[in-house]
This record gives structure tokens, C-alpha cells and sequence, in this order.
């Protein structure tokens, strides 16, 4: 076959173009002695070049950024709009230059707010001056212009299944571990009028293997005869993809190994719940793993840190322990998992076990957890677990800048209360903070808060106190009634109380009025003229027990609270902590036990049960909860021949369990790592220890922050994964629970040029709600829909018809919706696809939007480097302008032969070339 060379006819295609006015350049100048249809735009390297050192003095003195008398057009007869373009272009020019001068070094406080300043007009300018200018041939707007918007925060719809943590590896006919022994346990299905109780014992499967499959059978053949829907099945977990270096080059190995889980299926007719037949104590621990400094240099910030959630079961002799999974690094007896926790979680603060069985975490986020998100630069997240490790939910506070949990509490009918410390905007927080008004001097003060919770994680009520300085809650605690106590420290006065010097310690109570809004009962400081720092609270009937660390020294403190306001009527100082710091308190019977770190082998605390082993020792002291001495009054070290620190406190069925680190080998134990954590079931009276592990996490590091026990909480169920009590398959459905919008949060939408309304998000607000509110603030203009993606439900919004146009904008600082939503600011207009490319649908000048944000800062390094990316992405959309202009400016004959001369024969040459080349095959026989 002979074929034809196309390249020659293209070749002499575009010799024939020469001279014929070919190929324009981007700036707007043409080849040589060819015809020009537009002005030569400003960056075009036949322009003059922009001083921006020039610019950066116009504006520091004072002067406009855009100035439309400035922009020069070599074209005459060109359309106004180019010289509408390059004054817009030169002032986005300005403000990069301003955004670039802020990252120079050893800048004044003084020029820095120069800048600012500066900077903060320029972009009201330009965002004013691009939304109102009139063009001729276009339409633009300073912010992004779609044909919809939809948002990223959703709820997520009922799955109505539970998957298991794998329970075999390989062949799922394999004989599952976890599946022999004495496996009993019950399933209680709660049907619309009646509740089925299904008892599962593997026993009754005699000789038959216990394979994944085998079980699953038997157990559906019990649910079967038992009339419900829910069922068990197995799931597959594919094996990861391995690799190794190999001469420092990543070579893939074959994937590893499927493995296997069960998995619970049911339906929203049901609600399934697993009991367990045979219990024992269940501790749960949170801790850092992982090297803290792998450089050894204190100064460069390399940690390799995470969190973790372990859990361990202490009495093995009635209920079997738990096993060790292939790979599983750093297991000890009686661990039964440690699972790690979100990268985004900074520092778990408190755990607590509810009465469902389920573990309250709470901790400080510096990003999204669970794909919640976050406003400002650090929150408070309340995160829910249940008995198998598995997250069920996580809710954030919703502060506008930085906040901090410190104390955690769960009520015994199921309610939630945290307390901490935030500074900016808290919308929705009732009784309005001293601290966070127009008041500059005191914009970086932080406030008490606490926050109280329902049983499915929505919130009640937030309530805001503070004094003029920084203060914080740190304790907190329910009462009988569901009055909620708190106890935090201030540097001044907190409202109603009179300061005592330094950082002072204060109680204070809440309840709710008929609204359900908070009102504070009382607050009340105690302490020293010397800073002073509370460590616990707890509530005994009508009285509150405080303990605090005072200029050293461990104190606690008993108050009447039967009056309504509190009356110190006990305080019991058991000395000087030398060094030491208290780390919990609690209520066991009708004695308080105080567990801390002390150097002090005598504290006074009554008998020393079990003595200090030198260093600093962790203590637990169990003194009357009314603070009188009594023979039953006991103190007893925990530690070894290294400094060994306690961290965490828990009291349950009577008995006391610590955790913290260990400096070393503990007695009766076996040094594990290079930094060591321990926990510990101890009999202070006797003196003795119970229990207790020695236990280190990856790289040889552990450190443990917080305990909880759940008395019942470790079973068989823990072998199998399964969790204890009843399964959530549904999360909340109201935003403010699943995301970080706050009662308050607003933003702003208008319809057709029409007044801009504010859109306020509710407590309760829903997707379904607020597609309402959306739909009457633009007089039915828009059409909102719910749509459902990867299993979870968004509100789009788009323009009725045609002719709308919609504009969204940003609530104030602090308080907008728009953002946390995931809507971007900007106009909505409908569109149509014509011609190959995309065009409003309304007929008339196409839309340009610079895609730019009314709250671009340059605050800080990470703010300059987006806001520089933003105005150079508006720069380049002021390009796209130019280019959609001139070529609507330019004949379609020369647009022809500018392509030609591009490389691209057009379509009359193309198809001439194959009929020439059906020929040459005519004439040779296609051979």
C-alpha cells in the first residue's frame, strides 16, 4: 500500500497563509503587517511594563487602586470595556504587590498595619467596582459565577449496616479464633409492637468447624426462626498492596491476603442490640504513641505523635481475654484493641463511659474529623465510641477562632456536658461574654464556656462567662437534679464575685429556664492570693468537693450548695505536692479519692498503705467525702525507681483504676519501650494492686492521658468485634449537630438585583428547613433540591428560570453559614450549552465571575500565600475576558487562517487528502 505524506499539503497550506495576517499574540499585537482588532493589553510584552514598585507607593499614600483614566487603548474605535478590563487588571496588580511586600523580613508592627489597611480598602474597591461597572459586551461579578450551587456539609442517610474489624485472614472457610470457646451472647431485636430475644450459643453447633460461614449459618438460622429481618453476613477486605526498597527504589509486592469480618444487615424496622452473658470490667485509655522528637533537637518541630484509643479487660477469670491479631504490634495481655484515632485529633482532654456502654471522648481538632470541619484554627470536638472502637459520631463546638475542651461529664439518663475555654465569635452561646466585643485590647482574651448535650449528640444549650482577662472552665459535673456544676480559674473577677489575686479558682451552677436557655445559678471564687489552679470536682448530694493545687499544695474543699449559693463548710489540705500536680477526682461511696504525682512520701491523707518507691510516684488518696479524718483515710504510692506521673482517674463499681506514664521497669513489671505508659486496679485501703499492665506504643513511645471504665463493659462480643448494647445506623439529622454551623450562623442571598436577605440557621435546623428559609428569602426565585451522593444528602440550589440571577454573600465574620456550608460566594445564573461551548441561558452577554472572596486576609503566612493565589487566578480570568473579546472582535476568516496556521489543516484540505489517498488505493489495489 502507498501512502500519501498529508505533512506536504499541510506544509504548503500554510506557506500559502504567509503574509496573510496569521496567528495573533495573547497580548493583543498581530504578525507583522497584519490587521489589528484589539488594544494591546497590558501584559503583553509590546506593552510598557507595570511599576508595581510605583503602585505600592499610590496606594500606601492613599490613592485609587482602579483608575479607568490611566488605562491606555492603541486601538481606535476599541470597545470601552478593555479599558474598564485593564483598570481592573493594574488594581489587582496593586494588591499583589501590597500582599507581596507583607511577606518581606523585619517589617514594623506600624508597616504591616499599613499594609492591611491598604490592602482592605483596595479590595473593597475592586470587589465594589467589579460588581457594579456597566460593560458592553460582558458581565461580571467579583465573586464566582456557576449555574448552581451545592453544599458540602450533608447528612448522611441510614445505613443500616454494621461491619466488623476482621476477624480471619485468608480463606473465609478458615476456622475462625474468635470463634472457639464459650461464645454465648444474645441479640435483642425491637420490632414496631414487640421486642425478640434471640440467644446465640455455639455450643449447639457441635462438632461442626467454626468457620466465618458455619457461624453466620447457624445464627441466621436462629434470627430466621425467630421471624425478624435482620441478618448476619461476611464481608470482604481486600489485601493492601505491599512494597519494599530495594537499593533505595520502591519495588510492589503482590498484595497481601484478603481478610474477612462479619457483617450485621437490617432495615428501619428494626433496632438491634447485642448483650453479652458473661461480663468483666472494661478500662479504656487514651494516649499519644509514637516519637515525640526523632531528631533529638527540641527546637524543629518533626513529632511523629498520634493519638490512640486502647482498651483492656483486667479479670480474665470468667470471661476469656482477648486475643492477639496477626501483626498486632505492641500487645499485651489483656489488651483488646488499640485503635488509631483521626490525624486531626491534637490532644484527647477526658474519656468517660456512658450509660449505654458507649466511651465520650473529649478532644481539641485542628481540622476535620469524620469530614466534620472546623471555622477557625483550633476546636472542641465531643467524640462518641462504641464498645468495639468504632466511631459513631463526633460533634464540634463551632468557634470562630481557637477553643479548647477541658472537662467532660455524662449524666445517667445520657446527656453531655463539656466545658473549656474560646476565644472569638460562639454564636448561639447564651449569656454574652465580658471578653470578646468591639473591645481590641481584649479580642485575644479567652472565656469560660460550657455546653450540654442530648443523647443523640445535639446540642441543648451554650452557655459563655467570663472576666476581663482570661479565664477558663476545667471541672464539671452533673447534678441529680441536671443542674450542671462547673469549676474553672480567672485572672480577674468573674461576674458577681470579687478576684483574690493571681489566677483564682471559682464554682459556679447552671440550670435552664422555662425556653430551655441556661441561667446561671451562682458563681462563686475561692483560693489564694496566689495563682491557683482547680483539679476536680464532684457532686455529694447537696454538697460540692473541689480539689485544687495552691501554691502547691493539694487542697480540698467542701461547700453547701442545699441554699442556693455555695458555703464553704470543709477544706483539708494534704500538703505539699512538691512539684506534683493533681489529675482527677472522684466519688466512691462516701469517701472522695484524689489521684495525682507527688514527690512527697508523707502526705496527709491518713495511713500510708503502700509506700513511695522515691522520685516522683503517682498517689491515690481516699479520704471522708466530708473531709473529717477517719480511720478509713488512706494514701497509696504507685511507682517505681524512675519518675512515674499519673494522669488520669477512674472509679467504678468501687474499685479505683490509674493510668499514666512510667520511668521505668514498674514493680512486678517488664520495661516495654523508651517512654512506657501503665494502668492500674488499686485497693488503696489494703494497699495493694489488683491489676496492672506495663504497655508501650509504636517506636517504643506511650503516653496516656485519660481513663474510663465501664464496670460490664469486656465480653466475648469483644473477640468477635461486635459491639455491646444497641447499634446507631443513623446520624443526626439536624446541621448544627453534624457540622460546625451554629444557632445564629447566617449568610445572605438576593434575587434579581432585589435587597439581600439574611438566610439564619436554627438550632433544629435540617436540609429540609433550610431549603425552605432559602426558597422565601428570594420570593420562590430559586429551586432548592436534595440530592444524594455516596450515601449522603446536600442541598443544591439553582435559578428558577432562565431570567434569574441569584447572589450569595458571606454572613459576617465569625458568624457565616456560607463557608461552613461549603456554598462559595458569588452570582447563580442558568446556563446552556451552544456553539460547543457553554453560554447563559438568558440570551444575553456572557458571565464572568473573578471568583474572589470578600474575606481574603493577610494575616498570616498561610493567608498571603491564598490570597496571591486568588488574585492572580482573577488576573488570569481579566486574561480570558481579553481573548473571549478579541476574537469576538475578529473576522471569522482570519480566525480560519490564524488556525491553519497553527498546525491545523482545515476541514476542506483534510478531506481532500483523503480522497487522494482512496486514489493512490484505487490505483495500486490497496496493496
Amino acid at each position: 500500500m502507498i501512502s500519501f505524506d498529508t505533512s506536504l499539503l499541510v506544509n504548503y497550506y500554510q506557506s500559502k497563509l504567509t503574509g496573510l495576517g496569521g496567528a495573533g499574540t495573547s497580548g493583543g499585537g498581530t504578525a507583522s503587517g497584519s490587521t489589528k482588532y484589539a488594544p494591546t493589553a497590558p501584559w503583553s510584552a509590546a506593552a510598557e511594563p507595570i511599576d508595581s514598585s510605583q503602585l505600592l507607593r499610590e496606594a500606601l499614600q492613599g490613592k485609587k487602586f482602579i483608575d479607568e483614566g490611566a488605562a491606555t487603548l492603541d486601538l481606535s474605535g476599541a470597545s470601552s470595556d478593555y479599558k474598564k478590563l485593564f483598570a481592573l487588571y493594574q488594581g489587582l496588580g496593586t494588591l499583589t504587590a501590597l500582599a507581596e511586600k507583607m511577606q518581606a523580613k523585619n517589617l514594623t508592627s506600624f508597616d504591616k498595619a499599613r499594609l492591611t489597611s491598604a490592602f482592605e480598602r483596595g479590595m473593597a474597591e475592586v470587589a465594589t467596582y467589579a460588581d457594579t461597572s456597566k460593560f458592553e459586551q460582558i458581565r461580571l461579578g467579583f465573586a464566582e459565577v456557576s449555574d448552581k450551587a451545592k453544599t458540602k456539609v450533608g447528612i448522611p442517610r441510614a445505613k443500616y449496616e454494621y461491619v466488623t474489624e476482621p476477624l480471619v485472614t485468608g480463606s473465609a472457610s478458615t476456622e475462625v479464633p474468635s470463634f472457639q470457646g464459650d461464645v454465648r451472647f444474645n441479640i435483642s431485636i425491637k420490632q414496631v409492637s414487640a421486642t425478640i430475644d434471640v440467644a446465640i450459643d455455639l455450643a449447639e453447633m457441635g462438632g461442626q468447624p467454626r468457620t466465618l460461614a458455619n457461624v453466620i449459618n447457624h445464627i441466621n438460622g436462629k434470627l430466621e426462626a425467630a421471624g425478624v429481618t435482620t441478618r448476619l453476613g461476611q464481608e470482604r477486605i481486600p489485601g493492601e498492596e505491599r512494597s519494599i526498597q530495594v537499593g533505595g527504589k520502591s519495588v510492589k509486592l503482590p498484595a497481601g491476603e484478603d481478610s474477612w469480618a462479619l457483617k450485621i444487615k437490617s432495615d428501619m424496622t428494626e433496632t438491634v442490640s447485642f448483650s453479652p452473658v458473661q461480663t468483666a470490667p472494661a478500662i479504656y485509655i487514651a494516649q499519644k504513641a509514637g516519637d515525640p522528637d526523632p531528631d533529638g533537637k527540641a527546637d524543629t518541630d518533626d513529632s511523629a505523635e498520634f493519638n490512640q484509643l486502647l482498651k483492656f479487660q483486667a479479670d480474665t477469670s470468667t470471661v476469656p481475654g482477648p486475643l492477639q491479631q496477626t501483626g498486632e504490634a505492641n500487645w499485651v495481655e489483656g489488651r483488646v484493641f488499640a485503635k488509631t484515632l483521626d490525624g486531626n485529633i491534637d490532644t484527647v482532654r477526658a474519656t468517660e463511659v456512658g450509660p449505654d456502654g458507649s466511651v465520650y471522648m473529649l478532644a481539641d481538632v485542628t481540622g476535620a474529623v469524620d469530614g466534620q470541619g472546623i471555622k477557625g484554627e483550633r476546636d472542641v470536638a465531643l467524640l462518641k465510641y462504641d464498645s468495639a472502637g468504632k466511631l459513631v459520631y463526633s460533634r464540634v463546638l463551632g468557634a470562630s477562632d481557637e477553643a479548647e475542651g477541658l472537662a467532660l461529664a455524662v449524666s445517667a439518663d445520657g446527656k453531655v456536658a463539656i466545658a473549656g475555654r474560646v476565644s472569638g465569635e460562639l454564636s448561639g452561646a447564651e449569656d454574652g461574654p465580658l471578653n470578646s466585643g468591639s473591645t481590641a485590647a481584649l479580642a485575644d482574651k479567652s472565656d469560660s464556656f460550657v455546653t450540654v448535650f442530648n443523647d443523640d449528640g445535639e446540642e441543648l444549650w451554650t452557655a459563655r462567662r467570663g472576666s476581663r482577662q482570661d479565664d477558663e472552665a476545667s471541672e464539671i459535673a452533673f447534678g441529680a437534679d441536671g443542674t450542671v456544676y462547673v469549676s474553672g480559674r480567672s485572672k480577674t473577677s468573674m461576674p458577681g464575685t470579687t478576684a483574690l489575686g493571681g489566677w483564682d479558682s471559682y464554682v459556679e451552677a447552671f440550670g435552664v429556664n422555662a425556653k430551655g436557655e441556661p441561667e446561671a445559678k451562682f458563681t462563686q471564687s475561692f483560693g489564694t492570693s496566689a495563682d491557683d489552679r482547680p483539679a476536680g470536682l464532684v457532686v455529694d448530694g447537696t454538697h460540692l468537693v473541689t480539689a485544687s493545687v495552691e501554691d502547691g499544695r493539694a487542697v480540698l474543699r467542701r461547700f453547701d450548695i442545699s441554699g442556693g449559693s455555695p458555703v464553704q463548710v470543709a477544706q483539708r489540705d494534704l500538703g505539699d505536692l512538691q512539684g506534683g500536680a493533681i489529675e482527677g477526682l472522684a466519688l466512691d461511696g462516701g469517701q472522695v479519692v484524689v489521684v495525682g504525682s507527688t514527690r512527697n512520701a508523707a502526705l496527709s491523707a491518713g495511713s500510708v498503705t503502700r509506700a513511695h518507691a522515691g522520685g516522683l510516684d503517682a498517689f491515690a488518696a481516699q479520704v471522708s467525702a466530708d473531709l473529717s479524718s477517719g480511720p478509713s483515710d488512706a494514701v497509696a504510692y504507685y511507682g517505681g525507681a524512675g519518675d512515674d506521673k499519673a494522669a488520669g482517674l477512674a472509679v467504678s463499681g468501687g474499685q479505683v483504676w490509674i493510668t499514666g506514664s512510667a520511668g521505668g521497669a514498674l514493680p512486678g513489671m517488664t520495661e516495654r519501650g523508651e517512654a512506657d505508659g501503665f494502668v492500674a486496679q488499686l485497693d488503696i485501703g489494703a494497699g495493694s494492686v489488683v491489676w496492672q499492665q506495663q504497655f508501650t506504643g509504636k517506636g517504643g513511645f506511650a503516653t496516656p492521658g485519660a481513663i474510663a471504665v465501664a464496670d460490664q463493659g469486656a465480653s466475648v462480643l469483644d473477640r468477635l468485634g461486635l459491639p455491646s448494647g444497641q447499634i446507631d445506623f443513623k446520624d443526626s439529622s439536624k446541621l448544627t449537630a453534624v457540622s460546625a454551623l451554629r444557632e445564629g450562623d447566617h449568610f445572605y442571598i438576593a434575587a434579581n438585583g432585589g435587597r439581600a436577605k439574611m438566610v439564619e440557621i436554627g438550632r433544629d435546623e435540617t436540609l429540609e428547613s433550610l431549603s425552605l428559609k432559602v426558597r422565601r428569602a428570594t420570593g420562590f426565585q430559586v429551586k432548592v433540591d436534595i440530592a444524594v451522593s455516596n450515601g449522603v444528602r446536600t442541598l443544591q440550589i439553582k435559578p428558577l428560570n432562565d431570567r434569574s440571577l441569584i447572589e450569595l454573600t458571606p454572613g459576617e465574620e465569625g458568624r457565616d453559614a456560607l463557608s461552613v456550608l461549603g456554598l462559595s460566594e458569588g452570582l447563580l445564573r442558568a446556563t446552556k450549552f451552544e456553539d460547543g461551548k457553554t453560554v447563559s441561558a438568558d440570551g444575553k452577554n456572557t458571565f464572568y465571575g473573578l471568583n474572589m472572596h470578600t474575606g481574603i486576609k493577610l494575616e498570616t503566612p498561610e493567608d498571603i500565600r491564598h490570597a496571591l493565589a486568588e488574585l492572580t487566578a482573577a488576573q488570569g480570568v481579566i486574561r480570558t475576558i481579553y481573548k473571549d473579546l478579541e476574537k469576538a472582535a475578529t473576522p471569522e476568516s482570519v480566525l480560519r487562517q490564524r488556525e491553519a496556521a497553527s498546525g491545523q489543516a482545515p476541514a476542506y484540505l483534510t478531506n481532500q487528502i483523503a480522497n487522494y489517498q482512496a486514489a493512490l488505493d484505487r490505483l495500486t489495489g490497496g496493496g
